[in-house]
């Protein structure tokens, strides 16, 4: 019986890194000195740059808009809305009664004189003359006894109130610093004032431009009103 030879193993090289040149096992992948893959493949990475790219662009893009837009919005001026004449009451206008006659100031004789039979009564205080910048002015009778002028009787026309107060003192102190044609109207006697307040006037003027041209050169809060007796 023979035997048959056995052949001798084949001579395995041995592996080493090709990196660091540390010896490898025959199964070994990677290299535990340098840790580099000896016998696997990395994947590359996701290319994942290109889109935070584009969206950074667009993104960019519409910031720049929004910031366009913000600027014209800024530079278009916006109308202002003038604000009303707090001390003007709008009033319709009206024209002067046709045939409407002025009516002659009436005077009281002087306290403790009794008058003579067939003499003229001497008025105690002459009535003011209308003032020469406006002339539209109708004259205002004085008062005899309270020293303010007196609204005619029966007379419509426009006016400048000055004040509106419920104390009728009050109402007279502020007529006589309003000069000489201002006086004192119980507004209960007209009907186009409103109840229950004495109004503080100056003057009677034919039309409401003229009455409104004095009350702004009196300022405050002086306006323009037609007085219709009730």
């Amino acid at each position: 019986m023979t035997e048959v030879a056995t052949p001798p193993p084949l001579a395995v090289e041995p592996r080493t890194c090709p990196r660091c040149g540390a010896e490898l096992a025959p199964d070994q992948e990677w290299c535990l000195s340098c840790g580099n893959a000896v016998g696997t493949r990395i994947a590359p990475t996701p290319r994942w740059r290109l889109p935070i790219v584009l969206v950074a662009a667009v993104l960019g893009l519409f910031v720049a808009a929004l910031v366009l837009s913000l600027v014209e919005l800024s530079d278009d001026p916006q109308p202002v809305a003038k604000a009303p004449n707090p001390g003007a009451t709008a009033t319709p206008s009206a024209a002067p009664e046709d045939g409407a006659a002025t009516p002659v100031p009436t005077t009281a004789p002087a306290p403790g004189a009794t008058p003579e039979a067939g003499a003229t009564p001497t008025p105690t205080a002459e009535p003011p003359s209308p003032d020469a910048s406006e002339p539209n002015a109708i004259p205002t009778p004085g008062g005899a006894s309270a020293g303010l002028a007196q609204w005619p009787d029966g007379k419509s026309a426009w006016t400048v109130v000055i004040a509106s107060t419920g104390s009728r003192a009050e109402a007279e102190k502020k007529a006589r610093a309003g000069g000489a044609e201002a006086g004192v109207l119980h507004s209960d006697d007209f009907s186009s004032l409103r109840k229950g307040f004495w109004v503080v006037f100056s003057g009677q003027y034919l039309d409401q431009k003229a009455a409104q041209s004095a009350a702004e050169g009196k300022g405050g809060d002086a306006y323009a009103r037609r007085v219709v007796p009730r």
